[in-house]
């Protein structure tokens, strides 16, 4: 029972260090990550909350998931509603900061803060993301998997822009960081852990 106990708390609080800098780039206002950037554009057409978009298209891809008979797991679950509420409750408390240099240390932490949230809930080895799903049933549909990875990558960026999501300096830093943190903290963090099932399909 402990060790269950264990990996939950592991998805909770890396996803909610997840949500957290999905956040900080928001509050950043320099660009956000490709998927942000649909969900940017969503939250202005609708007059919603990005959380809460978030959320949204997370309960979309849960069902697509199930259609297409893809593994789900307790973090695919809530994955959908934690990341979107941490987002939507900093959102909430602060404001995008007036100094640049600030702006920029946030465009610089978020990603870290992404990899490691990444790190610590998939490492628990409970289930994968929605949006991880949605590449893996592209995988099992014949793509390679940095083919399904680009593909989603670029159409939801192109969504996004299209919709009046933001883009900037942000969303290169992103893009350059994310994984790279997440390798780093692979390797020094999951020794002891088995590595989960559906980690090759972040890798890739």
């Amino acid at each position: 029972m402990s060790g269950a106990v264990t990996r939950l708390a592991l998805v909770v609080s890396g996803q909610v260090s997840f949500g957290i800098g999905i956040g900080l780039l928001f509050l950043a206002d320099l660009g956000v990550g490709p998927w942000d950037v649909l969900h940017d554009g969503l939250a202005g057409r609708i007059d919603r909350a990005p959380g809460t978009v978030i959320i949204g298209i997370g309960v979309l891809l849960l069902v697509l998931l199930v259609v297409f008979r893809q593994p789900i797991g307790p973090a695919t679950v809530t994955n959908v509603v934690i990341i979107g509420s941490s987002v939507n409750l900093l959102l909430s408390v602060f404001d995008t900061p007036s100094s640049f240099a600030i702006r920029l240390a946030l465009v610089v932490g978020a990603p870290l803060l992404v990899a490691f949230g990444s790190m610590a809930y998939l490492g628990a080895g409970i289930g994968v993301g929605p949006r991880d799903g949605l590449m893996t049933a592209l995988v099992d549909a014949g793509l390679t998997t940095r083919v399904a990875r680009t593909l989603l990558e670029v159409t939801v960026l192109i969504v996004g822009l299209v919709l009046g999501g933001s883009v900037g300096v942000g969303t290169i830093v992103f893009a350059l960081l994310v994984g790279p943190s997440l390798h780093r903290l692979q390797h020094r963090f999951w020794s002891g852990w088995a590595e989960p099932a559906g980690w090759v399909y972040r890798r890739g």
